[in-house]
């Protein structure tokens, strides 16, 4: 039999739920369709399984999209404060660690549980395991049919199907499609937060190991993007959290753009200038230190393997000791690619921002159909920020005004 509501969702993630909750308190019947057999499958792995929901932090600034005003369109309307009472009144209780917000259970499932209690509360109707194929308008109406036959129609629908990463959690492009049924352009979308591929003998001797580091991620030379935190070296390249929060700007300009001429470059001393570095190794050689013994204490032991090639043939001891700081002070690695949607945080990229209307996150092509959450050409920096994007876009886009 065919059902019908005032309001479908495409997609039962994060913005989805909020969309879906926010919609059904306006008063009208609301179903989520969602392709996964439970909804909300990727907030469980959010935070390391602790669900970042928040960032105390929170502002425009910290998001890249084709269209900054619809960002801060939306934080106008329900910002940081509004987020942070929408789950206080489902009955979440937070913490902050500088700055990021946590469910005091340290839990991502308990962020789950109480949207899934408020939205059966509010008697959402759930379509699981229905991948949407298709959509349709006819009249008044919108008609939404899955690949396995079923189908539902609504006077609104809200497209809020995530990007493409971590795509066995149910976030695998396939909303696409349907907004470009009414004309919808795509800012062709790669992985962001990811590690990257570079080949260099570094990697492959210091394999597994984690360093405190700061990263820069340079294209053409100059500066994109810079982060401090942990760097680990794998087999296939650079991951860790300081290269995860450069990867964007060179996801991009090597998966969209094409370009050759990306770079990773890390200070792996960061607490120490290169003055004092070279200094210190200096006075080891003088001392009569082993080449291999000069970053002892300094860095892992697993660098003495490589600091004998890092030092320059036949040079004194001063300036040996100034090409070794340098060396380690700026180690470059050419980037060669990123890894898949699969080790992906985020989606950089999706449906351009700019054919969206930034105060109701209506369609400018389409009266009726809405957008919420990763779907969209918004990606924000690693700490809360993406997860807030789709609170806040799913609560808005559900107004359905």
């Amino acid at each position: 039999m065919l059902q019908r509501f005032d309001v479908v969702v495409v997609g039962g993630g994060a913005a989805g739920l909020v969309a879906a909750i926010s919609a059904a308190r306006q008063g009208g019947a609301v179903a989520v369709c969602d392709r996964m057999p439970r909804p909300g499958k990727k907030i469980l792995i959010t935070g390391g399984g602790r669900c970042n929901l928040l960032n105390e932090n929170l502002s425009p600034d910290f998001y890249t999209s084709c269209n900054p005003n619809l960002v801060a369109s939306v934080f106008t309307r329900f910002g940081k404060e509004d987020i942070r009472n929408f789950f206080r009144g489902l009955g979440l209780e937070m913490s902050s660690e500088g700055g990021r917000l946590f469910p005091v259970t340290n839990q991502a499932s308990s962020v789950l549980r109480v949207l899934e209690l408020e939205v059966r509360r509010l008697g959402v109707t759930l379509e699981l395991n229905f991948e949407a194929a298709g959509i349709e308008r006819t009249g008044s109406s919108f008609s939404v049919t899955a690949g396995g036959g079923g189908k539902v129609e609504a006077r609104s629908v809200i497209l809020a199907g995530g990007g493409k990463a971590y795509p066995a959690l149910g976030s695998n492009g396939s909303c696409y499609k349907l907004a470009r049924k009414f004309g919808h352009g795509l800012i062709l979308p790669v992985p962001s937060a990811v590690p990257v591929i570079v080949k260099d003998r570094m990697c492959h001797v210091l394999q597994g190991q984690k360093v405190r580091a700061r990263a820069a991620g340079l294209i053409g030379g100059k500066l994109a993007a810079a982060a401090e935190g942990e760097v680990l070296f794998t087999q296939y390249g650079l991951s860790g959290t300081a290269v995860l929060d450069v990867s964007e700007s060179l996801s991009v300009a090597v998966n969209r753009e094409g370009k050759t001429n990306a770079a990773v470059v890390l200070d792996l001393v960061p607490f120490l200038t290169r003055d004092a570095l070279a200094a210190e190794f200096l006075k080891r050689m003088s001392a009569g230190w082993a080449d291999r013994d000069l970053a002892a204490g300094i860095l892992p032991d697993k660098f003495a393997a490589l600091i004998p090639e890092m030092l320059p043939p036949g040079n004194e001891r001063r300036e040996s000791a100034a090409a070794l700081a340098a060396a380690l002070k700026e180690k470059q690695f050419p980037v060669q690619g990123t890894r898949g949607w699969n080790e992906a945080e985020f989606t950089c990229g999706g449906v351009d921002a700019r054919e969206i209307d930034p105060r109701t996150l209506e369609s400018r092509f389409q009266k009726g159909l809405y957008f919420a959450g990763e779907i969209l050409d918004v990606q924000g920096k690693r700490g809360g920020y993406n997860l807030a994007w789709a609170w806040a876009s799913g609560f808005i886009a559900g107004l359905t005004e």
